[in-house]
């Protein structure tokens, strides 16, 4: 019994060491544990790429068309030379006898709205056919051309149109308002002198 017992004792510091190696060695040398497989289903993720997006060129604002330029009418030419001499009376005598010019008269304004529209204003009138001028010089300057071609001389002082179609007597008319409409009818002619004025 006491071999035994001796050899139990002997036994037990070497099963007590070889023991303490093998825990040592399981804490040092753990048993590996697999790493996760993937799946077979699994998709791979793309991550979207954020890129800045350029800033828009600005486009140039359109240089707008100008329109048309009016062309003005043209300066009208003087009015045409009398063909009778000139009359300078030293005693003219001016009464309110009835006119036998107005109706040479009336023809050259008439006229003159169809032949030079751009001197008139035609929805600005004071009577039927009294429209707005535009541009008194070139109204005085038509009539005047156009009482010409009617065989009828005239002189404009700057308040009225003394006309005649000879030297025996002028007649004097006023053919534009304070308002610059044209003066027409009976009420635009002022007298008549003889000798002629002009």
């Amino acid at each position: 019994m006491r071999r035994s017992h001796r050899i139990v004792t002997l036994l037990a510091p070497v099963v007590a060491l070889a023991w303490g190696c093998q825990a040592l060695t399981d804490l040092t040398n753990p048993t590996p544990t697999p790493s996760p497989t993937p799946s077979p289903s699994a998709t791979p993720i793309s991550i979207p790429v954020v890129r800045p997006t350029p800033a828009p060129t600005p486009t140039p604002a359109p240089t707008p068309t100008p329109g048309p330029t009016p062309t003005p009418d043209p300066t009208p030419p003087p009015a045409p030379a009398c063909s009778l001499p000139a009359s300078n009376p030293s005693a003219p005598v001016c009464t309110d006898d009835p006119t036998q010019l107005l109706g040479y008269m009336e023809t050259a304004l008439t006229n003159a709205t169809e032949a030079k529209p751009g001197l008139f204003d035609f929805n600005d009138k004071v009577c039927d056919n009294c429209y707005k001028v535009l541009n008194v010089a070139g109204y005085i300057q038509e009539v005047q051309r156009q009482l010409s071609v009617l065989g009828v001389c005239s002189n404009y002082d700057g308040e009225e149109m003394a006309v005649k179609n000879s030297n025996n007597f002028s007649e004097q008319i006023d053919i534009l308002l304070a308002s610059d409409h044209m003066r027409r009818g009976a009420g635009s002619y002022r007298g008549v002198c003889r000798p002629a004025l002009f």
